[in-house]
């Protein structure tokens, strides 16, 4: 699914922004993988230094999905690497935000999906299996809800109530 703009998307639903409908997040996350423009209905997941729900979620059909980790900011390990990364592509996923850290950049740099994180770091995260999936995160200063829409380009990162078609 191609990307819309998110300039375009912000400027053509202003009064959706005000109303907050539509919310810009917070201009923290570093671009990362192939796809650098990609969008797609939200799947969130709250960890904390663990990713085994991360994996969990990214074994199954993306169907053009983008995978929203509320990872508490954490700075200290990553949550998503290469390998996640080429298996959220093979499943469909269209792309990955990370409120978080990831690692082999590289790997992920010549996947064809989009990412989004804060940081590299090259610490493996836990293996623990905490966490929740599918709960409302706060991420880049705004709350996300599954089911609502994303939308990340080099100029940032739109969540949407609605699926725009500007």
């Amino acid at each position: 699914m191609a990307a819309l703009p998110t300039a375009e998307l912000s400027d053509a639903n202003a009064t959706h922004v005000a109303s907050c409908d539509v919310r810009v997040l917070h201009p923290v996350f570093k671009v990362y993988g192939g796809a650098t423009a990609f969008s797609g209905p939200v799947v969130t997941v709250k960890v904390f230094e663990d990713n085994v729900l991360v994996r969990e979620l990214l074994e199954t059909k993306g169907e053009g999905r983008v995978l929203v980790v509320d990872g508490g900011g954490s700075l200290r390990c990553a949550l998503v690497g290469g390998n996640l990364a080429l298996i959220a592509h093979n499943m469909g996923w269209a792309g990955i935000v990370v409120n978080g850290c990831i690692r082999d950049v590289d790997e992920i740099n010549a996947s064809d999906i989009g990412v989004r994180a804060l940081a590299s770091h090259p610490l493996r995260s836990n293996k623990k299996r905490t966490g929740e999936k599918n709960v409302p995160v706060y991420v880049g200063g705004t709350f996300i809800r599954e089911g609502e829409w994303l939308y990340a380009d080099n100029d940032g990162i739109l969540v949407s109530k609605f699926e725009s078609s500007n």
